[in-house]
Parts: structure tokens; C-alpha cells; sequence
């Protein structure tokens, strides 16, 4: 089963919000949109050399224009396993990172820029990993988020409270880019 962007938006919105506990009514503001790409990837499917069958390091990720007044970027990687028969999905935090120069537009394969960080994933690993079940497709969804100067992330943080406070909006993104890929281990 393929989930639509749409699709997986709303399930990682509506499951971070459910972790962090409440919603807000209050509308928020716009975010700004920042395309966000990786030249790896043609298509929905990431390449086997950058999961746990191949290298398992990061694939090469690039992005348009930050907010102005962007202080900080986050990059997280969403992995959604979908039940079919309940139609729901589990969310997990495959690799975090924040601390990320809004002067940056890139980040090389496998590499960490000067001053960023990587955070706590879901299974208490600090480090970049898709390493699906044999047979079991899953689906991925690349995060950026754009923070302003007043928001600081820790350089001990874990990924998925992160996320939940970015989807709740307890801590207030002023731009978001995002992709969807997918893996199936043979």
C-alpha cells in the first residue's frame, strides 16, 4: 500500500500531534514552503546503497530558500509502517538532525556540516539508518523544518518529542520542506 504525500502528511500530522498530547485550535501561520530534493532519488524508491543492503549512509540532500528570518534548520526522517487492515501507521524518527546553518542549501552523502547534530532516533541510535524488515516495504518521508532564532534545539535531543512539538505547534516552524521515498528489503 502507497500512501499519497497528502496522505502521509496527515498521518504524521495527526500522530505527532496525538504524541505531543493536545491540538491547537488557534490557527497558525503559513509556513513557508522550501523545496527540498535529493538527486539520488528519482522516483518514490531510495536507492539500495543507502540503506543497511548498501552503505546505509545518508543520500545526498539539497533545498531551495529559508525564511528570512530562519535561525536554525531541522532535518528528520520519518519512517511510517502501514497496517493495512487498520489503515493506521506507526511512526518512527530514523535519523535526526538539527543545528543545521540556514546558509547551507546541501549536505554531501554520508556527511555532517560544521555545527550540526545528530539527535536520538526512535530505537536510541544517533545515527542515519533504513533498515526495513526483509519483505516489508516501508515508507519514508525527508523533513526540513525551518526555526527562528528564538527556537534552539538541543544537542541532546530525541527526534520524535521534537517532532511532536513541530506537528502540535508548541515549537513554531516558519518553513517546511519535505519528500516521500520508499524501501522494500528483498
Amino acid at each position: 500500500m502507497r500512501l499519497s504525500p497528502r496522505t502521509f502528511s496527515g498521518i504524521l500530522l495527526a500522530s505527532a500531534t496525538m504524541l505531543a498530547g493536545c491540538g491547537s485550535s488557534t490557527p497558525s501561520p503559513k509556513l513557508a514552503n522550501i523545496t527540498f530534493r535529493s538527486a539520488a532519488i528519482e522516483g518514490t524508491s531510495i536507492p539500495a546503497r543507502y540503506t543497511c543492503d548498501g552503505s546505509n549512509t545518508s543520500p545526498p540532500l539539497e533545498w531551495g530558500k529559508v525564511p528570512a528570518r530562519t535561525g536554525t534548520l531541522v532535518l528528520m526522517l520519518v519512517g511510517a509502517k502501514v497496517n493495512p487492515a487498520t489503515r493506521t501507521a506507526k511512526l518512527s524518527v530514523e535519523w535526526a538532525v538539527a543545528g543545521l546553518n540556514p546558509a547551507l542549501h546541501r549536505i554531501a552523502a554520508g556527511r555532517l556540516p560544521p555545527g550540526a547534530f545528530v539527535g536520538e532516533a526512535t530505537h536510541g541510535k544517533h545515527r542515519y539508518s533504513i533498515c526495513p524488515e526483509k519483505g516489508q516495504p516501508e515508507q519514508y518521508q525527508f523533513e526540513l523544518y525551518a526555526l527562528p532564532p528564538t527556537e534552539l534545539v538541543s544537542p541532546h535531543f530525541a527526534g520524535l518529542p521534537v517532532l511532536a512539538a513541530l506537528a502540535s505547534k508548541s515549537t513554531p516552524a516558519i518553513g517546511h520542506g519535505d519528500f516521500i521515498t520508499k524501501y522494500k528489503r528483498t
